[in-house]
């Protein structure tokens, strides 16, 4: 029955695993898929921008010409018109102008004309038919419409020439002549076949404002009006060319995907690249699907073998034997496992070092999340089979207390300190506390601590800075006190690291109850242990479906950035949590300006230690993806990526900003006193007398409890200020200053 029972467990972890595999490879596959695909695109976006920009300045300059030629004709009409040159003197200048132009400028004009002094003029001394009517044509029409200002028509086709053609002009100073020039567009035409041929973009056009072409890659669709078209390639694009904020778009026709970048030029004309991205978006597609159903089947292919394999095995041996032949196989596939998971979360990462596209790194970061959490079941796997062949099961340390002894915390992080006593605080251990290295050292003068706690990363001194001080100084009570590095470190070769830095051990961030007495009992003189506990601290640690959340905190209940049961079981109690949340709370301003300040500084070393706390902080209130997001960015300050911490700062100030407003509902300072009644003296004495008592006790929970009680009334202004102290040294767990507040109260 033993030998079935194991056998169908090895089967079932043997599917696990493969299915872990194949999810992983997947994800894999599919970030690579997604990086591929977006550089993709963004090649081709790249390239169209290119095409349009360059076809769209070609084209001005050709257009700047002829405007410029016009503009300075009208010029020099203005002034004949003015000094009342005759008809033949106005003659001869349209023709000796139009002469030069084709000459020195424009080889293939067809030379200057226009309606002046009641009458029809050409430069190339053309005659009209007899009822030809001048203040007929679009060439006159359009600019008398626009009085002094150049104007563009419409392109058209020259019958004789076959050629695309345009008309600039300009009404003149009496307000009734127009001089004009044809432009040929057969230059531009050319330009816009070319582009295509040589395979910088499929199509290439220019289109007006109302959606008429001017040049196509496709001849037959010049002069076209895609504003007016139906069903057609050209009126989709030019439908979502208007709808379009951006200077580029996508867009699906006929089961296509095109790629349209457009530049914009005098005026509301466009200049459309336009990339049939299909083939290349299929192939990858293509690809991907083969190579998800390779790994898929590689992968099950081997799971039928080892499931095969183990069958066989358990048939063939005995009910021990099974055992050993599975925990050999756990171990030896978990480690091979481990092989190339490493060296793709290696390749990954240097993906996340040398990157600078915000989507794939969101990708990447996926995918080192998949792999932290593939590796982790993996080394669960690992230890499962080293238990199995060792047969020992983990010691906890059930309760103590110790009374008598004293340690010391440093730590950069008032809520670390915090989180440290609170989990501490059934031990009735006596602990002092300070914000830096060196404050830590002066307390080490002043008083014999059996116990140091020291973080590694602080401002200024560091852990191992202030660590190798304290062994300096012959004089100190505690140069030989043992001291435990606090740290986030969590990579192999963590703790022999610190200890040849002189520490006697090491613990890991997030802190953990039974972690931290283990390290009491270990370290602690052992007549200061005493085993022998009161009833009210035999209870067992409170689990998290046990967690109450206190009605104040409700109101954070659709506020999905914090894990109320988290950070309560975190912090030990929902007592220690409250106080917590609002160091929390009320340093985010105080934490933004500094983080700032050394961003603008480009202090990168004090960035990534402000930044490593807030990471601490966030995690501890049961802020996770917060504390995530602090982590990349330390990350990013440890490899002295300035530049990527410039690039994702904003995005996570602004989420740190976001916790504010859900929190100030709860911690604001501000009191509605016309709604609460005024605490009568004598109740005030009475809640004078129990804080005494609590801070004598060191009871840290009646404290917080007698506190929150009062929100209930409004203190009298003659105790406000007293008030105010106390609430400030209860947050701080400042148990002596209570006693000093309230002893001048007494004598008062």
């Amino acid at each position: 029955m033993n030998l079935t029972k194991s056998g169908e467990n090895s089967i079932r972890r043997t599917i696990i695993l493969g299915a872990t595999v194949i999810i992983f490879f997947v994800s894999i596959v599919f970030a690579y898929y997604n990086m591929v695909f977006e550089e993709k695109r963004n090649n081709i976006i790249k390239d169209g921008r290119m095409d349009a920009i360059q076809s769209a300045d070609q084209f001005e300059k050709y257009l700047s010409a002829n405007i410029d030629l016009v503009k300075f004709t009208a010029y020099t009409l203005d002034e004949m018109i003015v000094g009342k040159k005759t008809d033949e003197e106005i003659q001869d200048f349209l023709v000796g102008q139009s002469t030069a132009i084709r000459n020195a400028v424009i080889e293939n004009s067809t030379g200057l004309y226009g309606y002046i002094n009641g009458r029809f003029f050409s430069g190339t001394n053309w005659e009209p038919p007899k009822d030809y009517d001048a203040t007929n044509r679009p060439w006159y029409i359009k600019p008398m419409k626009s009085p002094g200002q150049l104007t563009i028509l419409e392109p058209y086709t020259d019958v004789q020439s076959g050629n695309t053609m345009l008309a600039l002009g300009k009404t003149l100073c009496d307000g009734r002549s127009v001089i004009s020039v044809d432009v040929s567009l057969d230059r531009m035409q050319k330009l816009t076949e070319e582009t295509v041929k040589d395979g910088s973009s499929d199509i290439e056009m220019i289109l007006t404002d109302d959606g008429t072409v001017v040049t196509h890659s496709d001849v037959n669709e010049v002069g076209k009006n895609y504003g007016n078209d139906r069903s057609t390639f050209g009126a989709a694009m030019y439908s979502r060319l208007n709808r379009s904020e951006e200077n580029y778009f996508e867009f699906i026709y006929n089961r296509e995907h095109y790629i349209v970048y457009d530049v914009q030029f005098e005026g509301d004309w466009h200049c459309i690249s336009v990339h049939n991205a299909t083939r290349v978006f299929s192939s990858l597609t293509s690809i991907f699907v083969i190579t998800i159903f390779v790994v898929v089947a590689i992968v099950l292919i081997l799971g039928i073998m080892l499931t095969v394999s183990s069958r066989r095995a358990i048939t063939a041996r005995k009910a021990v034997a099974a055992n050993e032949a599975k925990t050999e196989f756990l171990s030896k596939m978990s480690h091979e496992i481990r092989t190339p998971i490493n060296a793709v979360l290696g390749m990954n990462e240097m993906i996340l070092r040398e990157s600078r596209e915000r989507n794939i790194l969101n990708y990447s970061e996926k995918i080192r999340s998949a792999g932290q959490e593939l590796l982790k079941l993996v080394n669960e796997l690992l230890d499962f089979s080293k238990q199995e062949a060792s047969g020992e099961d983990k010691v906890k340390t059930q309760p103590f207390t110790a009374p008598s002894a004293s340690i010391l915390a440093i730590d950069d992080n008032q809520m670390n300190l915090e989180v440290l006593r609170s989990l501490l605080k059934r031990t009735r251990i006596n602990i002092d506390t300070a914000l830096s290295g060196d404050e830590g050292l002066k307390l080490s003068e002043e008083r014999k601590y059996d116990l140091i706690f020291l973080d590694h990363m602080m401002p200024e001194k560091d852990g191992i800075e202030t660590l190798h001080e304290l062994r300096s100084r012959e004089n100190d009570p505690n140069s030989h006190t043992p001291v435990i590095c606090l740290t986030a470190n969590v990579i192999e070769g963590a703790r022999d690291k610190y200890i040849a830095d002189g520490f006697d051990d090491h613990m890991t961030k997030p802190l953990d109850a039974d972690r931290l007495e283990e390290m009491l009992l270990k370290y602690l003189p052992e007549e200061k242990i005493e085993y022998a506990i009161r009833e009210d601290e035999t209870e067992d640690r409170f689990e998290a479906e046990d967690i109450a959340i206190p009605e104040p905190l409700k109101a954070l209940a659709g506020f999905d950035g914090i894990d109320l049961t988290d950070g309560i079981k975190n912090s030990g109690s929902v007592q220690a949590y409250i106080p917590l949340l609002k160091i929390f709370y009320n340093s985010i301003d105080e934490k933004k300006t500094e983080l700032e300040n050394y961003l603008s500084d480009g202090d990168i070393g004090n960035y990534t230690i402000k930044i490593h706390a807030l990471k601490s902080s966030a995690r501890i209130i049961g802020a996770a993806s917060l504390g995530d997001k602090a982590q990349a960015l330390e990350e990013a300050g440890k490899n002295n990526d300035l530049d990527r911490i410039r690039a994702d700062h904003d995005a996570f100030m602004a989420d740190y900003l976001s916790f504010k407003e859900p929190l100030s509902g709860i911690f604001s300072d501000e009191e509605e006193k016309s709604n609460k009644p005024e605490a009568e003296p004598e109740l005030m004495a009475e809640v004078f007398s129990e804080l005494n008592k609590a801070a004598d006790d060191m009871d840290c929970d009646r404290l917080q409890t007698i506190i929150t009680e009062m929100e209930e009334y409004r203190i009298p202004d003659k105790d406000a200020v007293l008030w105010k102290k106390l609430k400030d040294a209860v947050e701080n767990y400042d148990y002596s200053y209570i006693l000093e507040l309230l002893d001048g109260e007494g004598n008062s």
